[in-house]
């Protein structure tokens, strides 16, 4: 066993399978199969808040696109490359992993206790039976943790969304909602 694994190292280049060589589909292929998981390995329960945690995971899927796409130019813009690719950002992928797993809570199909979190008492056009009391604090690890991040998110999600009737269903209403608007080299676009 070991010998074999010594024998594979040691072929040559021309041997190997080399993944730079491979069409632009199969890189994107690995990169959405090999490395993202990794990224977002229980990333509903960790998601980062901070800018530099933030930009270090956006760092790897930047690279992925440039490396799926082959341009390394300085001049290349990597979001269009992203957009091109038609992969969401990491920050709203670990956004909607965090809705998801909070569905789940809400209608009995994961244990997350949501039950414990205040309703409003009366309904009003802002609030109805499935929004939460949003929960406050001043300091920044309880602020940005789960249940404050996730129950403001759910509370702004639109009533249509939040009443699917099913996980998949709510999963693809989730993908249909538009991206955050982000500032762009000083004009406004979409961010997917």
């Amino acid at each position: 066993m070991f010998r074999d694994e010594t024998e594979y190292v040691n072929l040559n280049d021309d041997e190997r399978c080399n993944i730079y060589r491979c069409p632009p589909d199969v890189k994107a292929l690995a990169y959405t199969s090999l490395i993202r998981p990794h990224l977002e390995f229980a990333s509903a329960a960790w998601d980062q808040y901070t800018v530099s945690n933030t930009n270090c995971l956006d760092k790897v899927q930047r690279r992925a696109a440039r490396f799926v796409k082959s341009d390394y130019r300085h001049t290349t813009s990597v979001s269009h490359l992203v957009s091109d690719l038609r992969w969401q950002s990491l920050t709203q992928r670990r956004k909607n992993a965090r809705l998801h797993l909070f569905y789940k809570g809400v209608h009995g199909l994961a244990a997350v206790p949501v039950d414990t979190f205040r309703r409003p008492i009366r309904t009003s056009r802002y609030s109805d039976g499935d929004t939460f009391t949003t929960l406050t604090s001043r300091v920044d690890s309880y602020k940005y943790s789960f249940f404050p991040r996730t129950i403001s998110d759910w509370n702004k999600l639109p009533l249509s969304v939040r009443f699917k009737p099913t996980v998949d269903s709510f999963r693809a209403a989730l993908l249909q909602l538009p991206g955050p608007v982000k500032k762009h080299c000083g004009a406004m676009t979409l961010r997917q």
